[in-house]
């Protein structure tokens, strides 16, 4: 039994406890497929509530394969709860968690991608969590990033705060460790710290460049998958 149609049976049992407002659609939805709830306005128009899932397998004008997938809920027209996001190609692959509150992207957020670089003959991984608040990254950033461990923070106005560092090991400078320093969206420093070669060396800042980055590849890869519902993607981390 493929995932629609064990989602039906289980929206199946969900609609007994929704009043006879409810209706539920099980049809072409942009393109790919999608099964959802929802009830009529006082104008006839559909109001999207309760349960949604989309999926969608085509072919990219390039002639490459690929699949997008989304499911949520939604409360009186507005996304609410967390969703999930999935993107999937031969050599690109990416997950999304996100929490919704009144359409607002609030809460808890982890994003995974996995990118096979055909070009350079090697693969990157991205896993990483994340808070936001009304849109906006706060709190602490953790994870891996494009295949090297990687620490941020940012304070509740969305500012890089604090220490931000990121570890690398490469063929050229062996290990080495980037950290910069902020306070409150001000940078402090900014250094290499060159571990085989016992040395510090002073850097361009680079690190809320790709973050932004990131946020930008979510904000138009992944949400855009499903756009109903949302008061809008991720913020930029603003720098002075």
């Amino acid at each position: 039994m493929n995932q629609l149609k064990k989602l039906r049976l289980r929206f199946q049992d969900y609609f007994r406890h929704y009043s006879q407002a409810h209706h539920y659609y099980d049809g072409p939805y942009h393109g790919g497929q999608s099964f959802y709830s929802y009830y009529l306005d006082d104008e006839g128009m559909r109001v999207f509530d309760g349960p949604f899932r989309y999926q969608l397998s085509s072919i990219s004008p390039y002639g490459k394969a690929f699949r997008n997938e989304a499911e949520g809920s939604f409360l009186n027209g507005l996304k609410d709860g967390k969703w999930h996001y999935f993107f999937k190609s031969d050599t690109h692959r990416m997950k999304l968690t996100v929490d919704y509150v009144k359409g607002n992207i609030d809460g808890y957020l982890y994003y995974e991608e996995y990118n096979a670089n055909m070009v350079q003959n090697k693969a990157s991984k991205t896993k990483i969590s994340f808070r936001s608040s009304k849109r906006r990254l706060i709190g602490e950033v953790a994870g891996l990033f494009q295949g090297h461990k990687f620490k941020a923070r940012l304070d509740a106005e969305g500012l890089p705060h604090d220490k931000w560092s990121t570890a690398v090991n490469d063929k050229e400078h062996g290990e080495w460790e980037a950290v910069e320093v902020w306070n409150h969206g001000h940078l402090e420093k900014a250094e290499r710290r060159l571990f085989t070669y016992g040395r510090k060396e002073a850097i361009t800042p680079y690190m809320c460049q790709k973050l932004n980055q990131m946020i930008d590849e979510i904000n138009h890869s992944m949400l855009c998958i499903v756009k109903h519902g949302s008061l809008g993607g991720l913020s930029y981390i603003p720098v002075a």
